[in-house]
């Protein structure tokens, strides 16, 4: 058994320490172990998605309009455009997912001790 301050910590870092659990499968083919796995994966793969994708489209883009103008003067603009309500979606989601993932590693973390 492991002490608790490293167990809290391997279950606040699912995402990332899932991915070292995927080598017990073969030790634990008969039982329950596999089934309870695959869907923490598949809460990893989601989270990792949301996370990425809100890094991304939360930052907003700047494009440098240019124009040139009938007196020959330039005019340039810059135009800030975000992502919109997909922002405040992934904002919502990123959280839950994680909780979820949180919520099913631990379990599994209890019925199947290393």
């Amino acid at each position: 058994m492991r002490a608790a301050p490293l167990r809290f910590l391997n279950a606040a870092f699912w995402p990332l320490t899932i991915w070292s659990s995927l080598t017990h499968l073969e030790e634990h083919a008969a039982d329950d172990y596999v089934e309870r796995t695959s869907p923490i994966v598949a809460s990893a793969i989601a989270f990792w998605v949301c996370l990425i994708a809100l890094l991304v489209l939360a930052n907003p883009v700047a494009t440098s309009i240019g124009a040139v103008l009938e007196d020959g003067s330039e005019a340039i603009a810059v135009v800030r455009r975000s992502a919109g309500s997909i922002v405040g979606v992934l904002q919502v989601f990123t959280p839950v997912i994680y909780a979820f993932g949180l919520w099913l590693f631990t379990a599994r973390d209890e019925a199947y001790p290393r």
